[in-house]
């Protein structure tokens, strides 16, 4: 098991366009000592969800009582009317799921505040909160910076699946165990750009050596025809 948060750096990916470049932040991994923090403070927040990890961790004993508190309080969230960018983020994130027989996401409302809040500073670099995270800039919208992280997908090896700089985003945006998703955006006047960022609950992009276990049940290869 890890023991420490894994922030594993990478090239930044840029692509050059007419007047202004559109740039993915390297993306990040956590270990799973993250994933054991972020179920313990969302067994605080919220009490209905379904909190257990997928696959279930090695110190599995703490987690069926995580799991038994959270299935204590059960309550109907009323439907949320979703706006244009919203149902775009969904709508994006969830094609190209499908082709990796990972279910549909929901909107957070929690996480787009959280990655909003962040962006308040209009420094372009990661959180380093509980969440899986993807950060962009320079798009000229949603669908095409998670366009841009999913096309990582060609880099990918699922014969030898594990984290990589260069396949981060897509893994976060198709693991298996994620369920719901916050976004948000600003326009930083010192760069000139809009800031693009993702939150992911539960988050992806578990480092688990030296089997990469999580990797391999929560980043399926397409669907074959």
């Amino acid at each position: 098991m890890v023991k420490i948060t894994s922030f594993l750096l990478a090239s930044v990916a840029i692509f050059a366009v007419s007047t202004q470049a559109q740039v993915s932040l390297e993306p990040i991994a956590k270990s799973t000592t993250d994933l054991a923090l972020y179920h313990e403070a969302a067994a605080l927040a919220d009490g209905g969800m379904n909190i257990l990890p997928y696959p279930a961790p090695h110190n599995s004993g703490s987690h069926k009582a995580l799991q038994r508190r959270a299935t204590t309080k059960k309550s109907k969230k009323p439907s949320v009317k979703l706006t244009k960018d919203e149902q775009s983020i969904l709508d994006t994130h969830n094609k190209f799921r499908a082709l990796h027989q990972a279910p549909p996401l929901t909107w957070n409302a929690k996480l787009a505040a959280f990655g909003n809040n962040h962006l308040k500073a209009c420094e372009f670099k990661h959180s380093g909160g509980p969440y899986g995270e993807n950060l962009a800039a320079g798009y000229k919208d949603y669908k095409t910076a998670i366009t841009a992280w999913y096309n990582e997908v060609k880099s990918y090896n699922y014969n030898r699946p594990g984290f990589s700089g260069a396949t981060g985003h897509f893994t976060q945006v198709v693991w298996k165990a994620t369920t719901q998703v916050g976004c948000a955006k600003r326009f930083c006047q010192n760069s000139n750009w809009t800031i693009y960022i993702c939150e992911y609950s539960a988050p992806g992009n578990i480092v688990s050596p030296p089997t990469n276990e999580y990797f391999r049940k929560n980043v399926l290869p397409p669907k074959k025809k």
